[in-house]
């Protein structure tokens, strides 16, 4: 395999995680006058402008589509320097975990950087910390909805934290272990 291959692979992986942004920003309803949202758009509309010239209304289905086409096509390339050969079927299977664990990855991320922010209130002004906070409110408040605050001390960024963790150690193995043996 040449020296180019890590180079697009990172090509890949950039443009990846662009789209996931958008789609993240997409699914939860975040405020698209926010500064950070718009350049969110801005950068994911050049990448996207293939699917819209197809006409392809880029809701949120369509957008985890595209999104998976580009994690497959970012699972492909190293398996290529590696003369692995899969079915399509665990291929795919396999692309989805992920995919799964790309967004497990990104939102306990954006969890502890909105835990430790709340910690301080220099930044709190800034747009790219609102729109953090408008990515993990909407599950804050699904877990205050079966957990309320104990004592004034809000546990849903521990659990959702631990729930998060569950998904990687246990769930997405399960996928992956399912895709290595189809």
């Amino acid at each position: 395999m040449s020296g180019i291959s890590p180079i697009i692979y990172l090509i890949i992986s950039l443009l990846q995680f662009i789209i996931l942004l958008r789609f993240i920003c997409q699914a939860m309803n975040v405020n698209y006058y926010n500064p950070v949202t718009q350049s969110i758009v801005k950068l994911s509309g050049y990448i996207l402008k293939p699917f819209e010239v197809l006409s392809f209304k880029l809701n949120s289905f369509i957008l985890f589509l595209i999104l998976y086409l580009f994690t497959l096509a970012k699972f492909y390339l190293p398996m290529l320097a590696t003369f692995e050969s899969f079915t399509v079927t665990s291929f795919m299977v396999i692309a989805f975990s992920y995919l799964i664990k790309d967004l497990a990855n990104i939102f306990f991320y954006l969890i502890i950087i909105s835990a430790i922010k709340s910690w301080f209130n220099v930044f709190v002004s800034h747009p790219i910390f609102s729109l953090i906070d408008e990515l993990c409110e909407p599950l804050y408040v699904f877990v205050r909805s079966a957990l309320p605050p104990i004592s004034g001390i809000d546990f849903s960024p521990v659990v959702i934290l631990f729930a998060l963790q569950l998904i990687e150690r246990f769930f997405i193995p399960q996928i992956m272990n399912l895709g290595y043996a189809i």
